[in-house]
């Protein structure tokens, strides 16, 4: 009698996906309706950036800021050989993730280290419709008027680097005696995918990358 064919088990390899089957819930025309970063409860840093009327140009007007929280990890120390465009020697470089910000007015105060800061959009930057103005106070066609503009790189401003929680209503900066309350700059938004394609993905499960230079001890 001759024995049947043995029945080897089959093997399967792992069923591959799609990335266009890969959609977040998150991910929301012009980036609106994210849920809250997963980040959030280690942020370690508020920034205050200025939005200029043109974009990227830093001596341009002042039309609003932009508060940031977000998690920042110290990259590299800028040495004289190192020393470039927008980074000075005596520098710190740091990389991280928005979790959460804000829109305010020219001029907002101390109010953007309030802990009673009013959020409105999570893991990215805030972009609302505005008139860029010029340093006349006339509306300027730069871009367009009434744009869906934001804030952009490179941009000026100020950091808080220190424990969030100890923040008070008023936006006192004195209230942690370790915090770094300096200048910094930001070098890029969004590395390194930006929001198309696969970084509409990415973004919005761990926020909006950010990367800008740090300037210890600075008095302004």
């Amino acid at each position: 009698m001759i024995n049947p064919r043995p029945t080897w088990p089959r093997l399967i390899g792992p069923r591959l996906v799609s990335p266009r089957s890969c959609t977040s819930s998150r991910a929301g025309v012009g980036g609106g309706g994210w849920d809250p970063s997963p980040l959030e409860p280690f942020a370690n840093a508020r920034l205050l950036l200025n939005e200029n009327a043109r974009p990227g140009d830093i001596t341009s007007t002042v039309i609003a800021t932009h508060v940031i929280e977000c998690l920042l990890e110290r990259a590299q120390y800028i040495t004289a050989k190192l020393n470039t465009t927008g980074v000075e020697t005596g520098d710190f470089t740091y990389n991280g993730y928005i979790t959460r910000a804000a829109k305010l007015s020219a001029t907002p105060g101390f109010s953007w280290l309030s802990s009673e800061l009013i959020w409105q959009q999570s893991g990215r930057r805030v972009a609302s419709a505005s008139a860029p103005r010029s340093a006349a106070g006339s509306v300027t066609p730069y871009p367009t008027a009434q744009a869906i503009s934001t804030v952009v790189a490179p941009c000026n401003g100020l950091i808080w680097l220190g424990d969030l929680s100890l923040l008070n209503p008023a936006g006192n900066p004195d209230v942690d005696p370790y915090a770094q309350y300096t200048k910094f700059a930001v070098l890029e938004f969004g590395a390194p995918y930006n929001d198309g394609g696969i970084g509409a993905l990415v973004q919005p499960l761990i926020g909006e990358r950010i990367y800008g230079t740090l300037t210890p001890n600075w008095q302004g």
